[in-house]
């Protein structure tokens, strides 16, 4: 689950970032690339609360 949204994390940042660099160039697919990416957003923090409250502590 850790790598999932490690890589689910990387994904969504290039994808922003790259949807920032379009809508200043002015190319096309801009804005879908934001929406995809910020939508997405959402759902990368709930499984990253998920995942937090899942990890148990240790007992001794």
């Amino acid at each position: 689950m850790k790598q999932f949204i490690c890589i689910l994390g990387a994904c969504l940042f290039s994808l922003v970032d790259l949807g920032l660099l379009f809508k200043i160039m002015h190319w096309p697919g801009a804005a879908f690339m934001l929406l995809i990416g910020m939508g997405a957003m959402p759902f990368l923090i709930i499984l990253t609360a998920v995942y937090i409250a899942d990890k148990k502590p240790k007992q001794q």
